[in-house]
Order: structure tokens, then sequence, then C-alpha cells
């Protein structure tokens, strides 16, 4: 019998992150759509206080896989409790947020449970009570549909930025149901030892609120430097696509696109960024989207809400100026 639509919720350092919100989204749209019962499944040891915080916002009912295994991440230990409790929920789709650490544990689940997995999707329909799933392949070339094929539940993960996350605070009743979760020791080959962070000397671009990105149109890496007096007058993440960073005027974590990032910020300023598929595809998602370029058909025109056709080094410092009056 089908079930309810189960999210996997990924959290880290006591908080959901923004991936699992915006899966959270998509699944009580589908449950409007569909007719089915939605819930988080969060797997971990010691984390009913981000449980109930997580309910009360979504308004979704937070089952909590509970074991000792589980309280650092691995694979074996998150494999073995989410295939328990697929086992005995027998959901209609499991949704989770495409990450690194999705990528890791999820093929072993789809595996155990002998069921599908459909990743990175940027869209989906329903046709004819069926499920169609789109994913890009090809550096975004090109659209996939797929449809699931035997019995649910399907594994479906969800890019990041590619669906609005579930940002509102209901202020509901926390529901949370707890689960013991039987992992054995015997199943896990792997032992976090350390946790080591990188040192961050940049500005987080998949949690800015603005981001100002250029392209091959500044003309060099000292030009470019107009794009950082930008992002500074403005709080703003800087971003760039390939050919910026091909070229060496920024590291390659600044990259925006197929290729690199994907982000969603409220705001996002591309100057002298003519449009190609692969960096739309890392941006297009964003809340406003302004272009500035000299080419009045450049494609990036066509997903920009704002367009201003004209020269980056005379509309540039004009911008410069108003921030920094307007901050000031």
């Amino acid at each position: 019998m089908e079930g309810r639509i189960i999210i996997l919720g990924e959290h880290r350092e006591g908080r959901l992150k923004k991936t699992s919100w915006e899966a959270i989204g998509l699944g009580r749209k589908l449950s409007a759509e569909l007719g089915k019962e939605v819930c988080l499944a969060l797997v971990g040891s010691e984390i009913d206080g981000l449980a109930r915080e997580v309910s009360g916002r979504s308004g979704l009912e937070v089952v909590v896989l509970s074991n000792d295994y589980c309280r650092h991440y691995t694979p074996e230990a998150y494999c073995e409790a989410l295939a328990e409790f697929a086992g005995t929920e027998h959901p209609y789709l499991v949704l989770l947020g495409h990450t690194y650490q999705t990528m890791d544990f999820a093929p072993r689940l789809a595996a155990m449970l002998d069921r599908g997995l459909i990743p990175n999707c940027v869209d989906y329909r329903c046709e004819a009570g069926q499920l169609v799933w789109v994913r890009q392949v090809f550096n975004g070339k090109l659209n996939l549909e797929v449809s699931p094929k035997g019995e649910p539940p399907c594994l479906v993960s969800l890019q990041q930025g590619a669906f609005p996350a579930s940002e509102e605070d209901l202020g509901a009743p926390p529901q949370v149901v707890r689960r013991r979760i039987g992992v054995a020791e015997g199943a896990l080959r792997r032992k976090l030892l350390e946790v080591m962070e990188a040192v961050q000397t940049r500005v987080d671009l998949s949690q800015a609120e603005i981001i100002v990105a250029g392209g091959r149109g500044l003309g060099s890496k000292e030009k470019f430097q107009l794009i950082l007096d930008l992002a500074e007058a403005l709080g703003a993440g800087v971003g760039a696509s390939r050919p910026v960073t091909d070229g060496g005027w920024l590291p390659k974590e600044h990259q925006i696109g197929s290729s690199g990032q994907t982000v969603t910020p409220r705001l996002y300023i591309a100057c002298g960024i003519s449009g190609a598929i692969q960096h739309l595809v890392g941006m297009s998602n964003s809340g406003c989207i302004v272009a500035i370029n000299k080419d009045p058909y450049a494609p990036i025109f066509q997903v920009a809400d704002y367009g201003i056709v004209g020269d980056v080094f005379q509309v540039v410092p004009k911008l410069i100026e108003i921030a920094r009056e307007i901050r000031s």
C-alpha cells in the first residue's frame, strides 16, 4: 500500500540545511496535489530540540530515527536506519536535497531498498497521477524527463535552488515521533575520527542574500576590480562566469553555473555576462535578477527581471555611488 511522502532532512550543528527546507517546500506542494501526507525524517542522536523547531516551523510531523551510532554521519549507519524506517513505513516517495552527503549514501540506500534513484532534479510534472521528473544533462544543454518504474518508493534528490524553500514559520504545535533504530556495530565499516573545517576566506555563495557576478565583458583581471567594489558597497558575495575563473581573475570557488555553484540569492546582479546556458542553470532561480550588458540580444536578458543595456564601466560606478550613499 502506498504511504506518505517522506523527506530526509540533512542537518549539521543543530540546524537543518537549506536544501532540506527546499525539499519541505516541494513536499508540501506535492502533498496538496496528490492528496498524500508528508513527514520529515531526521537521523541522529540527541536532536529532539532540532526536531521540535523544524516541526513547529514547517507544520510537519518529524520522525526522529535515533541511534548512538548515528551521532555522526556515516553512510552505513544512515542507510541501516533509513532502510529499517522505509521497510516499516512503505512510503510513496522519498525526497532529499542533492548534496555531497546525499550522493554518498542515497545510491546505497536505493540499492538496499531495491528501488530507483533519480538524482539532481530541477522540475517535475504530474501526468495521469504519475510523477515525471526533469533533470539536466550535458551541462544543462538538455532536459531529461524520467518517470520511475516499478513499485514505490522512488528516491528523488533535488538540485539546490531549483525549488522554493519553505520559509514561513507556521508556529504550529510540534509533532515529534521518536523511533529507536537498531544499527548493528558489525554493519559499520568506517568511523569518524575528526572533523576538519576548511578555512573560509570568502562569502558562502550558497547562503548569500546578494551576489554580484562578473563575466568576460569586464575585459581583464584589473578591470574586474569594479565588480569587487560593487559587491563591497552592497555587502554582497562575488560570483563569476567560467571564463573569469578559467582566466585566473578569481579562484574557481567563485564560479556559478553547471560546473560551479548553484545559487538562489534574493538579488543577483550580472555584469558583463552574456548568459550561456551553463551559467544560467546556476542562477536562474534567484529572487530578482538584474542584468547589465551592452548587447541587447544577450541571452541573460531572457531570465532577467530588470535589464540595463549599457557599458558596465559607465553603469556600475553609478550603482556603487548609489549603494554607498544608501548604506551610509
